[in-house]
């Protein structure tokens, strides 16, 4: 209770203090500024009161006793002074050198019969001298320590006369310091142990001080120099532990300098005696396979250190070495040397040559640092280096095999730029086509490849792997950068060689990668030739060349790059054409000659391959072609006076060209049989070539003809007429080119046979329609090149005639004729006498023409002056037409309906036509038979039977 009622008072002070706090504020804190100062003064004098006592226990070591100046000086004066007593000490008589000698032979006798005869010296101790007094014990590369005796008494100790080191750096004498240390512990040692206790004594403290020398001397390092930051050397007792390389990542590097105890592995009677060892751990495991030889007479860290990295540096290389030797499986391409040389790091370097290389990369770890360092530098190196001395997990020998191939394809980037070739990304999908030793790859466009060809390289231990490949086009990766699909690839035979091809060459250089061009440019035509060899199984045979005198083969050249021997029988046979007989001798020489012009293409670009083709003709073949053929670059084709054939053939590159060299062939042979036809016809050719045959048909008036075929020989024909504005077949060119691209071997003989078959009907109708042009009361409409409508309209009688060309068999040959008769039109009106007046018209006969009692048979010249009088004809019934007489029922003789005329169509390509079905063909006369085979022009009529313009 007492508690909770002081707690309670407590409390209640508080809560009045608190609530007096907040209603006085100014006050409270003017209380507390009041409290501050209080506090500042008392501590102020308590500081004081510490200061003053520290002063005074500090200022004790500063009082000096007071001096005797008199007596000292009296003393340094005289040698002597009154105040000091005398104690009457009488001194020793001092010896002769006679004694002296003869005492000090007495104690070397002394020593050496008590060492020879008494002592059991240690085995480190047998080598010893015994002169004036005292014996010198000799401890290679640790000490020389001299002991003397007092008397001859076996059992009285030895004592310490002198000490001196047997290593360097270490001082000449002992000074007065170390001197006062050890002499008072050697006695004792030597009096309890004898000199098997002070061998132990010495031999560890000299052991112990080697330590401590070095320690001091990698401290040294450590602070300044070159080796500030790199090393880290530690002193723990008897131990020196040093890391080295201490920036770089990864595990530690260190050794430790301590002292063993020598024990041996195996029971040995032989007490054991410590030493100094070194234990050495690199990347945290202790290396136990290398045997540390480090000078222990001449002290030097800096030495020691550098013998350690230069252990380290060639262990690391020739680890690369190995692991670049499994790399490669014994490879001949990839040429290692290490050199080592343990005491000095620097001195130990790795040197990989890979085939390509100009210089092979040398290896070399900084002795620092421990930083890998290739040479010679460049981007690759770099890059190298900063994985190597960054990554602490890097593969070195998987790094610098792909540094080796790396440093290959940056040689060939070089010179590629330089030829204007430009490398792609080629997708991850593609690179299982280089195979497993495939480091680095890159593919290339070449000017005039285009771009679904290119040469591929891969760089690894085995050398470089060129191919030549077939892209796709580019697209997107997974990672949004734009790549290319390899869909084939072809190697290329191609060996690294100088000039001379009698040794590997050094690097890659412009010339190489232009033969390489070459090759890959072969091995690109040898697959498409192949290709094309398969599916035309177009018999061939590789001109076989003869072996080089100089033993060196070019490595350029390829069976596609040599003469090819083709069977001309194999290629141009048709499949379907038994009767089909060569023109050509068997024989057919191809001859590849390469991209023409292609430094003026760019990468990407494709350029055209030219094909030289020699064929020697069979005897009488091409005689008009080769009298009549225009002479000219662009022709491309070229015959002697022996029958020989030379053909030039460009085709763009990596396509195929067997066909297109069929389609040329077959190109001259319908060269020849057109140029056989117009000259039978008695044409005059202007232009022959294979793109373009120019004729004249027509003198009064000039009319001329002009066929473009297409480049590969497979495209339509296409006519153009001159005069465009006068010719009068310009009218039905589109039916005559028709008639030209139609399926029908025989589709330009008829075209031929056309022209002046149908040009004095077309000279007629020009003038026909110049005569109604006024009163548009004629039309004529072309349903093909030899099928014609000619309709009549108000104010003359509506009638319709059918003019068509119709041949007959007539033994070997073929006559045709034009066929005119009048379209039956249901429903239509005839004005008064019509039926009389064309009756009478059927029955005619008129210069080479003649009527068949419902038509006319005309020739080519005759039909000019059928239509004239049949125009006469209709003109007569001109004022009749204007009032027609009311219809009459139809006769029944007739058996004709009467239907609203045809309807008019469009003479243009991919116009539809919507006439409903072909005129009705008048069967011919007993005097004039049909003919089973009729002519081109009735064939065509057939086919295009809705081919119709109306010209007004």
């Amino acid at each position: 209770m007492t508690f909770l009622n002081d707690t309670r008072d407590r409390f209640t002070k508080m809560a009045v203090l608190s609530d007096w706090a907040r209603n006085n504020a100014s006050e409270m804190a003017q209380l507390i500024t009041v409290k501050v100062w209080q506090d500042a003064q008392r501590a102020a004098h308590a500081n004081a009161a510490y200061s003053i006592g520290e002063i005074k226990r500090k200022m004790i070591d500063f009082k000096v006793p007071a001096p005797n100046i008199e007596g000292a000086m009296e003393l340094l004066a005289t040698g002597k002074a009154s105040w000091i007593p005398d104690l009457g000490y009488i001194p020793p008589k001092r010896l002769s050198p006679q004694q002296l000698l003869k005492t000090l032979k007495d104690m070397n006798f002394a020593l050496a019969t008590r060492l020879n005869l008494h002592e059991d010296l240690p085995p480190n101790m047998q080598d010893f001298q015994i002169a004036d007094g005292r014996a010198t014990f000799h401890v290679p590369g640790e000490f020389q320590v001299d002991i003397a005796v007092a008397d001859e008494d076996t059992s009285s100790p030895f004592y310490f006369i002198d000490l001196r080191f047997d290593f360097s750096p270490s001082p000449a004498d002992l000074h007065d310091q170390l001197r006062a240390h050890l002499e008072p512990r050697i006695n004792a040692t030597l009096a309890k142990d004898g000199l098997k206790g002070c061998y132990d004594f010495l031999h560890n403290f000299i052991l112990t001080h080697k330590i401590s020398v070095l320690a001091e001397q990698a401290r040294q390092l450590a602070r300044y120099g070159k080796w500030v930051e790199c090393i880290k050397p530690e002193h723990l007792r008897r131990t020196l532990v040093v890391q080295y390389w201490a920036t770089l990542p990864g595990p530690k590097n260190w050794f430790e300098i301590g002292i063993e105890s020598g024990k041996p592995k195996r029971g040995s009677r032989v007490a054991p005696t410590p030493k100094l060892s070194v234990r050495w751990f690199r990347r945290g495991n202790e290396v136990k396979d290398e045997q540390l030889e480090f000078n222990w007479d001449t002290l030097d860290f800096e030495a020691c250190l550098l013998h350690v990295i230069g252990k380290h540096c060639s262990g690391k290389l020739a680890a690369a070495e190995n692991g670049l030797k499994g790399l490669s499986a014994l490879s001949r391409d990839l040429k290692t040397t290490l050199i080592v040389d343990s005491g000095v790091s620097q001195g130990s370097r790795l040197s990989i040559e890979l085939s390509g290389t100009r210089a092979p990369l040398n290896v070399q770890l900084e002795q620092t640092t421990g930083q890998l360092i290739i040479s010679p530098p460049s981007t690759v190196t770099r890059t190298c280096e900063k994985t190597l001395n960054t990554d602490a997990n890097a593969d070195v020998s998987r790094v610098l095999a792909s540094c080796a191939c790396q440093t290959v394809q940056e040689q060939v980037r070089k010179q590629a730029e330089m030829l204007d070739w430009q490398e792609f990304r080629s997708s991850a999908s593609s690179r299982s086509i280089f195979g497993t030793d495939s480091w680095q790859r890159s593919v290339f466009l070449l000017p005039g490849w285009g771009q679904n060809w290119a040469i591929a390289v891969s760089f690894g231990l085995s050398g470089q792997s060129w191919l030549a490949v077939q892209v796709t086009a580019p697209h997107a990766d997974e990672r949004g950068r734009q790549v290319r699909d390899i869909k084939s690839a072809s190697p290329i035979n191609f060996e690294l060689k100088t000039p001379d091809g009698s040794r590997q060459a050094k690097g890659y250089t412009r010339a190489m990668l232009l033969e390489l061009e070459r090759a890959g440019m072969a091995e690109v035509s040898r697959n498409v030739f192949s290709r094309d060899l398969d599916t035309l199984h177009t018999k061939h045979d590789f001109e076989k060349k003869p072996a080089s005198l100089t033993g060196a083969a070019s490595s350029s050249m390829t069976r596609s790059s040599e003469p090819v021997f083709l069977h001309f029988s194999s290629l141009m046979r048709p499949t379907d054409d038994r009767k089909w007989k060569r023109w050509a001798a068997d024989i057919v020489r191809l001859f590849n000659h390469g991209i023409e012009g292609s430094e003026a293409l760019a990468a990407g670009e494709i350029g055209n391959v030219r094909h030289d083709v020699r064929l020697s003709l069979e005897p009488g073949k091409f005689k008009r072609l080769r009298q009549t053929l225009t002479r000219s670059r662009e022709t491309g084709i070229a015959f002697n006076g022996t029958g020989g054939l030379a053909m030039q053939l460009r085709t763009p590159f990596g396509e195929t060209f067997l066909e297109r060299l069929r389609r040329r062939l077959q190109s001259i042979e319908r060269l020849d049989r057109y140029v056989t036809v117009l000259q039978r016809l008695g044409f005059n050719c202007t232009t022959v070539t294979l793109s373009k045959l120019a004729f004249a048909y027509s003198e009064v008036p000039p009319l001329t003809a002009q066929l473009t075929f297409a480049a590969d020989g497979n495209g339509p024909v296409q006519l153009k007429l001159e005069p465009t504005d006068s010719n009068p077949h310009y009218r039905v060119r589109v039916s005559l080119e028709q008639l030209l691209n139609s399926k029908d071997t025989n589709a330009f003989e008829h075209f031929a046979h056309v022209l002046p078959l149908t040009l004095p009907f077309l000279k007629t109708v020009e003038g026909l329609e110049a005569v109604h042009a006024s009163k548009r009361s004629l039309a004529v409409r072309t349903r093909s090149s030899t099928w014609y409508t000619i309709a009549y309209k108000a104010p003359l009688p509506a009638c319709t005639f059918d003019l068509r060309a119709r041949g007959r068999q007539q033994g070997n040959t073929t006559s045709v004729k034009w066929h005119l008769a009048e379209t039956k039109t249901p429903g239509s009106t005839k004005p008064e006498g019509w039926k009389e007046a064309i009756d009478k018209f059927w029955h005619q006969k008129g210069d080479q023409w003649f009527g068949l009692g419902d038509s006319l048979i005309a020739d080519s010249q005759g039909i000019e002056a059928a239509l004239k009088e049949l125009n006469e004809l209709v003109q007569t019934f001109e004022s009749a037409a204007d009032h027609p007489p009311e219809q009459a029922a139809p006769a029944s003789t007739s058996g004709s309906t009467t239907a609203p005329p045809p309807a008019v169509a469009s003479d243009q390509p991919g116009k539809p036509n919507h006439q409903p079905s072909q005129a009705p063909i008048k069967p011919a006369s007993s005097d004039h038979p049909a003919d089973p085979k009729q002519a081109a022009g009735h064939k065509e009529g057939q086919g295009q039977k809705n081919d119709v313009i109306e010209l007004d």
